[in-house]
């Protein structure tokens, strides 16, 4: 799963000039319902722009016009540069530990070329790790079973005997001593049986959603 493919593009965005005034960032946002904007120079990403480095560097400036304030003040002057890019090539994981690790609204995306071509938003990692997961497809079952070699092999097994199609699985850490979660999602139509076959090989079933 490669973020070219979750990222928003950049002809999608609403985006602001450096040269424009805040006022005008602020309409952007406001009009979007934004919490921050991409800020450009020409074709070139610069950094990002935030509603609430807005309203703190008013109260900050201690400039008692609000007016005056939104309409003399450019992008440039309050909009931040420290940001992390991140390659269209890169995966899926890699933006969703700098998302979490940098506490950012989103990652600007560049080409092989550097060029800058889209934003990955936390809402997109949320929809790729939703594909991941198969939410809203086939029956969730969740199987709880002990840290061994040939755990996963003998369960997968299990459910290929009956001739059921794994739409995919997920393996957890409960945090409990020795054991893992397997969350599967399964195309099945009997789906009692299934849980069935899988205690009967020696797990133990610890959901099951439809």
């Amino acid at each position: 799963m490669f973020i070219k493919n979750y990222m928003l593009s950049k002809s999608d965005l609403t985006i602001v000039d450096l040269e424009e005034s805040i006022g005008e960032a602020l309409n952007k946002i406001n009009e979007g319902n934004f919490l921050s904007l991409p800020v450009i120079d020409g074709a070139e990403f610069k950094g990002i722009i935030m509603k609430e480095a807005i309203y703190r560097n008013y109260l900050e400036s201690n400039t008692c016009n609000k007016d005056e304030y939104l309409n003399n003040t450019k992008v440039k002057d309050i909009y931040s540069d420290d940001y992390e890019r991140i390659s269209s090539d890169e995966r899926i994981e890699t933006a969703s530990h700098l998302l979490k690790q940098l506490r950012t609204p989103f990652l600007p995306v560049f080409d092989s070329n550097n060029k800058f071509v889209g934003i990955l938003t936390h809402a997109a990692i949320f929809k790729a790790f939703s594909e991941i997961f198969g939410i809203n497809k086939g029956t969730r079952i969740v199987v709880n079973m002990f840290d061994l070699p040939g755990q996963l092999a003998k369960l997968t097994d299990v459910i290929r005997k009956e001739n059921i199609n794994i739409i995919n699985f997920a393996i957890m850490d409960p945090e409990v001593l020795d054991l893992i979660q397997v969350v599967l999602r399964v195309d099945a139509e009997d789906v009692e049986r299934l849980v069935e076959k899988i205690q009967s090989a020696g797990f133990r079933i610890g959901e099951v959603d439809k």
